[in-house]
């Protein structure tokens, strides 16, 4: 019952023991529920004092283990037989169902292993920004929505078909006539709501953008009565008024009581169903054509077909529900990456001179523009800062200066060459990344710096991170985490400074934190960032803070996708009003932090 596009999401992950051994256990169990009852039915049997005999000439006699005479000592069996079996059931749905999240987190995290592989992947060809909306929404959103109907899918499949089709094939050997007039009178049933329904759901959306129209019109009308009466009569405004009302009362209704008759005529149907169900029943048992605990078996065996039958059916809608995340998982899975001839690429090791977009456009997975026609030329031994309303926008232009992605349209050269003639990855090894977490690992504060063996003495000094390394119990050695609480301040973020000027590379971008409110905190880091600005060191910041902005030698302001203007912080402040705007609101010092 799996739909096509969900069968592909399904085979792309790695097949789960857990998914075997839980499609066995749901088959045991949909077996298990028509012989309960059976066995009801030999306890009535037994209540009857009848004597011990199948319930029809085509089933086998259940109760044949408790021929006890005494009909006590015979229900007791069977109940007992009954509470064991019931027990077994439990048992082997718990199992089944902790077998089936275990596979639906399996599943889960073998989507979550392709997605990041396909990220990157994509990072060749696009920014980690223009992937970053549509990964976001598969993994928070989609992903789980389809885990979870996939989980209530597995539960419901194969055991509720196979509960239904045994509880159906022992109501025909009980009595054949009365279970083909049920399926009928059930399946006619099921056919008129669906039927009625649909028209419901034609109609309705026609009668709620009316009462919408209409509502919308009353209010113009309350708002604008005055000034329309010193046009027209009053008279003739309140009877408008009074007939958009009386409009929107009428659609108002109709919208709101449009479901008001399903509990109702859906009662109405089951209890006509069910009375003349009675009827033929009490025909069938006073002609001696059906005893009175056959009848008892063969209820339960209906509640049980109609239990099944309306779970595959709330399954079956679920999983249409779903078809929208399922396509948004498999498209962003199934994007294709052109290959490239390796033997045609120049690799490089450094970048020396410049760094230059020429009208460079970049869209994210959903087309949707990061930027936008953005012309500008990078330099080595520079502090540049980029500032946007919209981090995706700077984000993105740091990361194609890092090697992640190509322009959508336009062109970038690095020393005067095109990226799409540098071998992929090869200017990402001239990058460098200093988050403003500082990116730490668990590890010694020697194992986060990366120095292999190198002299980190003078690096120390550079980053100010001199007292911390004399606070901490083994200096270098010490063992620190992502959120080590003896990082104070800024450390974490200096490490980070620290780690950039140990790997010495030609372009390091930089996402400085918000501010920490200590002057005395906030002058070291900046002092340690501008350390990293060497004559052969292309240094890229993505500035929070008004003193690392007023150090930067250029800033590129975008706003709008766009490249608004570029210059000096006094500059900027002093020629463009929207800078001005922007800087304001961002390093308001009333503005509480």
């Amino acid at each position: 019952m799996f739909s096509k596009s969900l069968q592909l999401l399904v085979s792309r992950s790695a097949q789960s023991s857990a998914r075997i051994a839980s499609l066995i256990l749901n088959c045991v169990v949909g077996l298990f529920v028509p012989i309960i009852g059976l066995l009801i039915g030999h306890v009535f049997q037994a209540l009857m004092e009848e004597p011990n005999r199948p319930l029809s000439k085509w089933l086998p006699n259940l109760g044949s283990f408790a021929a006890d005479p005494a009909p006590l000592m015979r229900i007791t069996w069977l109940i007992a037989a009954i509470i064991g079996l019931l027990l077994v059931v439990e048992i082997l749905l718990f199992i089944a169902y902790r077998m089936s999240q275990t596979a639906g987190v399996s599943f889960e995290i073998s989507l979550i292993r392709l997605f990041r592989e396909k990220s990157h992947t994509l990072a060749r060809i696009k920014t980690l920004s223009a992937q970053e909306t549509e990964l976001v929404d598969c993994l928070d959103y989609h992903l789980p929505r389809v885990r979870t109907a996939l989980v209530r899918h597995w539960n419901c499949i194969p055991r509720h078909p196979i509960q239904f089709v045994a509880s159906v094939i022992c109501g025909c050997l009980i009595q054949f006539q009365l279970t083909l007039l049920a399926v009928i009178a059930t399946a006619l049933l099921v056919l008129t709501y669906q039927f009625i329904d649909r028209i419901r759901r034609t109609r309705l959306p026609v009668v709620r953008e009316n009462a919408s129209l209409h509502r919308s019109g009353v209010v113009s009308l309350a708002l604008r009565g005055p000034l329309l009466e010193s046009v027209h009569q009053q008279s003739e405004i309140e009877r408008r008024f009074n007939e958009q009302l009386n409009l929107y009362q009428r659609d108002a209704v109709r919208s709101l009581t449009s479901s008001t008759w399903k509990t109702p005529v859906v009662a109405l149907l089951l209890g006509i169903l069910g009375c003349l169900l009675t009827f033929v029943m009490a025909v069938q048992i006073f002609q001696d054509k059906l005893l009175l605990p056959s009848s008892v078996a063969f209820l339960f065996c209906l509640a049980a077909a109609v239990f099944s039958a309306n779970r595959v059916i709330q399954n079956y809608r679920t999983g249409t529900q779903t078809t929208t995340a399922v396509d948004h998982l498999n498209r962003f899975l199934s994007i294709m990456v052109a290959e490239t001839d390796p033997t045609n690429l120049i690799s490089i090791d450094r970048v020396t001179r410049s760094a230059e977009l020429e009208h460079v456009t970049i869209q994210d997975s959903r087309g949707r523009k990061l930027l936008e026609d953005v012309s500008v030329s990078f330099e080595p031994g520079k502090l540049i800062g980029i500032v946007s309303d919209q981090p995706l926008e700077s984000r993105a232009l740091v990361e194609i200066l890092l090697g992640f992605g190509q322009p959508t349209s336009g062109r970038m050269l690095i020393d005067g060459k095109l990226v799409a003639d540098i071998t992929p990855g090869s200017l990402t090894r001239c990058g460098h990344w200093v988050a403003s977490n500082g990116a730490l690992l668990t590890g010694t504060v020697l194992e986060n710096l990366a120095a292999q063996g190198k002299n980190v003495e003078p690096l120390i000094q550079q980053a100010q991170l001199i007292d911390l390394v004399r606070r901490l119990p083994d200096g270098l050695n010490t063992l620190v985490t992502s959120d080590d609480d003896r990082l104070q301040g800024d450390e974490a973020f200096r490490i980070g400074l620290a780690r950039a000027m140990v790997a010495q590379a030609s372009i390091i971008a930089v996402e400085e934190p918000a501010g920490t409110g200590v002057p005395n905190a906030e002058q070291l880091t900046l002092q340690a960032l501008q350390s990293l600005v060497t004559p052969s060191c292309f240094v890229i910041a993505l500035p929070k803070r008004i003193n690392t902005i007023r150090q930067c030698s250029k800033i590129l302001f975008v706003h709008d996708h766009r490249l608004v203007d570029m210059g000096t912080h006094a500059e900027l402040i002093q020629r463009n009003e929207l800078y001005r705007h922007f800087s304001y609101i961002r390093f308001n010092p009333f503005q509480p932090t």
